[in-house]
């Protein structure tokens, strides 16, 4: 019978003195009195309740409450944990609870109790709802997840007794998004465990044989493990370094995951040990790595200085990977014992190691709500859950990079961010207002995609405004939570503008303005509208193709007004067109399509798209035909020659490698007054194919720099393409 068990079986009383004694054995120093009361509440509040396993249903609050404890959170954590199912599973109220316990008990448990009012339209759209909830309430109170953790972790110990399909889904769960949470926070130790037991339940033939591998492995671990940490113990009792050095395999997981990325059997899985060597001092963990890379070779870029650089969990330690005399490779780490307990607790080891007033470091927890502060800040433009809940998972799961401002400030970012998310990063506005960045010295447009180390001096205009296509150019959620409200606050007027555009671009192809003007109370009703404004927003907007308004006329057979038939007169004889004009590209609800790159001069036709305003392509792009079976939304446009900016190509030259070529192709740049923006250059048995990003105004400019680079001597060809990836690769 284990400790749980014994814990609520009896009476109440015996009960009740087994499970303040466990408690006390895991934190002597701990006061019980609001524990022993959240258990006497707990244990008449699920009396008569049973889990799946038979059991009775307390035995999952206090496993869940030992296991805060053996976390070393405090008693109000605790108690939270006793009592975290009483509002979810019985007919007890939040307010009961705050009554009882009071308020800060209360929001706990309210934080991790699940959303099951809501009228939604499924399981999932609930399940996001209570996530989204319980981040909110973490970001309140960081207790609020780790008692959540430890309710996942219980849970997860006794799935066995739930239905085939409930296990598949809880495990799933863990992986894509409670284990990568807990890294986020730093916190390893739950996270391998939940990694552990999901994979266990996810998938059981590769655990048992990875696990079975491990185990027959053992001696031979152990041995190799020796073989390094041995000659290290000598090494550094001679330096007078106090030092504890522990070996440990990779876990089980973690194995699964190298097997399956490396497409390699678990015998050629070289890099499964892991030697941990912890220390009193940073100072101390310096001079361990000098004596580590002077008995064994270190492996080129494996060495990582996470003390000097932080993880932004709070994560701190040196890494080096070294190979042994028989060639065996192993990696150390190399910690202090704080940064040890951080690294296996992360912010629950707050409770643990609190700065003092003098330590300006910045601490585990701190760096953490950084994180979670921008998590609540571009939360607030996701009004659908399970979408907040996607971005949340993307977030989760990026590696990280670190850049540096011009002032040293560290801004660390996924893996893949861009120019424009390093500014978001820095400053809103700052982003808003972006038109590229110095990186490392040197120019650089708003989508190059950043490495570590780089120093970045973002450059800004106050007349730049962003654009829908700002969306495709980053990374991160603060970056495009920010985009999106800044679309969403100016965006409103300009779909209306638009709207308002098209509307009237197809009542003059009918000859029906005043007729429209003079039905405008019907035409409303008739679409189930209640204001011009709306109606425009709907078609700007693409959600209300144009098409549709115009069926009020078929429909209701409207006769056209005295002004519709003299504007059909004066028309014939005018010529007045209904094509809309597109002009110098900062218009919100225009875009011009990276497929075909239409620049003034090229014939152009427009395609009305769901939310992101109109679509402006070359007439004889390829994508032309498929939307013209939808003829509702494809428009007439046409360029206005009152609006003229720089518009982006890419051009392909093809030549003989020669000295001089691309001297000769730069000198017909420069005499048309071209902007080369972006170039790449590849040659192939003693041909080169060069691709040029350049800026120009129109298309005759672009007519005249084909024409004076096809007589460039050893040119094959020259030609414009489309916008191509191999410009960053």
């Amino acid at each position: 019978m284990n400790a749980t068990t014994r814990a609520v079986t009896g009476t109440l009383e015996e009960s009740l003195n087994e499970y303040v004694q466990k408690v006390r054995q895991i934190n002597p120093k701990l006061p019980t009195d609001l524990i022993e009361k959240a258990y006497r509440f707990s244990w008449e509040a699920h009396k008569d309740q049973l889990r799946k396993s038979g059991e009775p249903f307390l035995a999952h609050p206090v496993a869940v409450s030992l296991i805060l404890a053996e976390q070393q959170l405090d008693a109000v954590s605790i108690a939270a944990g006793l009592l975290h199912d009483v509002v979810e599973d019985t007919t007890v109220s939040r307010e009961k609870i705050a009554s009882e316990f009071g308020e800060e008990v209360a929001k706990l448990v309210d934080g991790v109790t699940k959303i099951r009012t809501l009228q939604m339209k499924s399981r999932q759209e609930r399940q996001a709802e209570t996530f989204r909830k319980m981040l909110l309430s973490m970001a309140e109170d960081l207790r609020v997840i780790i008692i959540k953790f430890a309710d996942r972790i219980h849970n997860l110990r006794t799935l066995k007794y739930l239905k085939p399909d409930k296990i598949k889904a809880i495990a799933a769960e863990t992986l894509d998004i409670y284990a990568p949470l807990a890294h986020r926070l730093g916190m390893a130790r739950i996270k391998w465990e939940m990694e552990d037991l999901a994979f266990k339940h996810l998938h059981p033939k590769e655990h048992k044989e990875i696990v079975s591998k491990v185990v027959a492995s053992r001696y031979e671990r152990e041995a190799i493990i020796e073989s390094f940490a041995g000659p290290l113990r000598k090494a550094l009792d001679r330096e007078g370094i106090p030092v504890s050095i522990i070996g440990r395999p990779k876990h089980f997981y973690s194995i699964y995951r190298k097997i399956r990325q490396r497409d390699k059997p678990f015998e050629e899985i070289y890099d499964l040990l892991a030697i941990r060597a912890i220390t009193d001092s940073i100072s101390e963990c310096y001079a361990v790595l000098g004596v580590i890379h002077s008995l064994w070779k270190p492996i080129q870029d494996r060495f990582k200085d996470y003390i000097a650089v932080p993880k932004s969990n709070g994560y701190q330690s040196l890494h080096t990977t070294v190979v042994g005399d028989d060639g065996c490779i192993i990696e150390i780490q190399i910690r202090t014992w704080e940064m040890n307990q951080v690294a296996e607790d992360g912010i629950a080891a707050h409770w643990l190691y609190k700065s003092d007033d003098n330590d300006t470091r910045i601490s585990p927890e701190d760096r953490t709500l950084v994180w979670l502060k921008n998590l609540i800040e571009w939360q607030k433009d996701l009004t659908d859950s399970t979408e907040f809940l996607e971005f949340f998972k993307v977030d989760l799961f990026h590696a990280e990079i670190f850049v540096f401002t011009p002032k040293g400030d560290l801004i660390s970012l996924p893996k893949g961010a861009t120019v424009l998310d390093f500014a978001f990063a820095v400053h809103t506005d700052l982003g808003l207002h972006c038109i590229g960045a110095r990186v490392d010295g040197k120019m650089e447009p708003i989508n190059r995609v950043l490495g570590s180390g780089s120093t970045v001096e973002i450059l800004h205009l106050a007349s730049k405004k962003p654009s829908i296509e700002w969306l495709r150019e980053v990374k991160t959620p603060k970056a495009r939570s920010a985009i999106r409200r800044w679309l969403k606050n100016t965006g409103r007027q300009e779909s209306i503008d638009l709207g308002k555009r098209i509307i009237k671009s197809q009542l003059e192809k009918r000859r029906l303005v005043s007729t429209f003007n003079e039905n405008i109370a019907d035409i409303l009703q008739f679409l189930g509208l209640t204001s011009p404004d709306r109606l425009y927003e709907l078609v700007g907007n693409g959600e209300l193709p144009v098409g549709k308004v115009m069926q009020f006329f078929e429909v209701r057979q409207v006769p056209q007004s005295v002004g519709s038939r003299i504007s059909r007169f004066v028309d014939s004889f005018t010529g007045r067109n209904s094509e809309i004009l597109i002009g110098a590209g900062d218009d919100l609800m225009v875009r011009f399509a990276r497929c075909c790159n239409p620049i003034p001069g090229d014939p152009i036709i427009g395609f009305v798209t769901k939310g992101r305003g109109i679509s402006v392509h070359r007439s004889d792009c390829a994508h032309v035909g498929l939307f013209q079976r939808n003829g509702e939304r494809t428009i007439q446009v046409r360029w206005d020659d009152h609006h003229r900016k720089p518009y982006t190509v890419f051009l392909e030259v093809i030549a003989g490698d020669r000295p001089g070529l691309l001297h000769d192709i730069a000198a017909v740049f420069s005499d048309t007054r071209v902007n080369i923006l972006e170039g790449t250059i590849r040659t192939n048995h003693h041909r080169v194919r060069n691709i040029f990003r350049i800026e120009l105004n129109n298309s005759s400019q672009l007519k005249e720099i084909l024409r004076r680079i096809r007589r460039i001597p050893d040119v094959e060809s020259v030609v414009r393409t489309r916008d191509t990836d191999e410009i960053a690769e």
